[in-house]
């Protein structure tokens, strides 16, 4: 009888203790999230700068591609002389 007892303790435990670890878990998700999502609200212009560089800098970037293709393209179909 103590075996059973102990090994249903033990089991009682096990889920108790993988329980907590789940809420422990999704509560860091939930609060990472509400924390991403609070920063624009919290610090609007601070917000504002960073996405207009990040913004800027992938403009650059897809427009130096798309420079970068016409180029090649031209180099590509040009007639050796």
């Amino acid at each position: 009888m103590n075996k059973v007892a102990s090994i249903l303790l033990a089991a009682v435990m096990a889920i108790v203790m993988l329980g907590g670890f789940m809420a422990l878990l999704g509560g860091s998700i939930v609060g990472a999230l509400v924390f991403i999502l609070g920063i624009p609200f919290a610090f609007p212009m601070s917000t504002s700068v960073v996405v207009l560089f990040f913004l800027v800098i992938i403009i650059r970037t897809v427009i130096e591609k798309r420079r970068q293709k016409r180029e090649m393209q031209k180099y590509l179909t040009s007639p050796d002389d």
